[in-house]
């Protein structure tokens, strides 16, 4: 066949119509080639069938423990008990579980250790709840100025909050160590101090030092949030304080603060939850001593679970940890978000 040129030209075919795909998710689904009846679904179906395996996967590692614990703390079990109903599995006797209701959070509210090591732990929460949050305002107001270097030191504050706390608690023995630690070496050498001093001999110098070792560690991560809350406020309510006459501190508490209400919300919920959950500076740096001097609640528990093994007691203790956490976020969101009403 020629073309109008005279060149051989291919053969036209032409298509027929194809059918147009709806953009809607489908609501039939068939398995190929085995020839089983259509199942009609909907798009909500459909949806929860797509994140099924992400819930089941979270119902494994997360709900199912949380409940077992929960479970665990309402019951009577102890490892080292040589009594009481067993099962023998290999050869290794495991004692029975045995539910005792509400007697483990009796024994515990009871117990003269762990009410001072309750007021001990509301006391280390406080004070590093308020250091982290005022540090970390600090530095997100500095590293939010323009200066040179600013690119570097936003770059090197996150490297504290990088380091894993048992490094972090490794890192300030070999700078507060009584023997070689390098504080002491160096106020020494300047002749600032005649002996060497002891941070951790005393228990209130134990914890205070325990408190400006976790800010320290967590400080840089408010400061990130604070920062960030910072650069989303718009540029014009500054310049129209100005234009008013505001100095830097009115438009700090007139125009930064209430723009940073929600951020100051969460930045207290974090430092918080983790505060009454600080476990691995304890472990490293004190071990809960001098005495019982920096024990906290979630040291006792810790001890009281895998020290004792009795999880009853250890589990119950961990849970009012959950309690006073649910209680002061409710709190917070009371008085920072109970009437804060978000930019449309």
């Amino acid at each position: 066949m020629r073309g109008p040129t005279g060149a051989d030209s291919l053969p036209v075919t032409t298509e027929p119509n194809r059918p147009t795909i709806p953009h809607q998710i489908p609501s039939r689904t068939m398995a190929p080639g085995l020839h089983l009846p259509s199942i009609r679904l909907s798009e909500r179906w459909f949806a929860f069938l797509l994140v099924l395996p992400a819930l089941l996967g979270i119902s494994l590692v997360v709900l199912f423990p949380l409940l077992y614990s929960l479970w665990l703390s309402f019951t009577d079990v102890n490892l080292l008990r040589t009594t009481g109903p067993a099962v023998e599995l290999f050869g290794v006797r495991v004692p029975l579980f045995r539910w005792i209701g509400l007697q483990n959070y009796v024994k515990i509210l009871h117990d003269p250790l762990y009410w001072s090591s309750l007021w001990r732990t509301l006391y280390f929460v406080g004070a590093f709840v308020v250091e982290a949050t005022v540090i970390g305002m600090g530095m997100a107001l500095v590293l939010q100025e323009r200066f040179t270097g600013r690119p570097l030191m936003r770059s090197l504050l996150l490297v504290p909050w990088s380091l894993s706390r048992v490094v972090v608690g490794l890192l300030w023995v070999g700078i507060l160590d009584f023997e070689f630690g390098a504080l002491n070496g160096l106020l020494s050498n300047l002749g600032l101090i005649d002996g060497y001093i002891s941070f951790f001999k005393d228990g209130f110098s134990a914890l205070n030092v325990l408190v400006s070792v976790y800010m320290w560690n967590q400080a840089p991560f408010a400061t990130l949030l604070f920062l960030a809350g910072m650069q989303s406020v718009q540029e014009d309510l500054y310049s129209a304080a100005e234009v008013d006459g505001a100095g830097y501190w009115q438009r700090f508490r007139y125009v930064t603060l209430p723009a940073l209400r929600p951020i100051v919300f969460l930045v207290l919920v974090l430092a918080t939850v983790n505060g009454f959950l600080m476990l691995d500076l304890i472990y490293v740096l004190t071990m809960g001593g001098p005495g019982h001097d920096t024990t906290t609640v979630s040291w006792l528990g810790f001890q009281t679970t895998f020290t004792f093994f009795k999880f009853g007691p250890g589990t119950a203790i961990l849970y009012t940890l959950t309690a006073l956490c649910l209680l002061l976020t409710f709190v917070y969101q009371r008085l920072l978000l109970a009437r804060f009403e978000p930019e449309s």
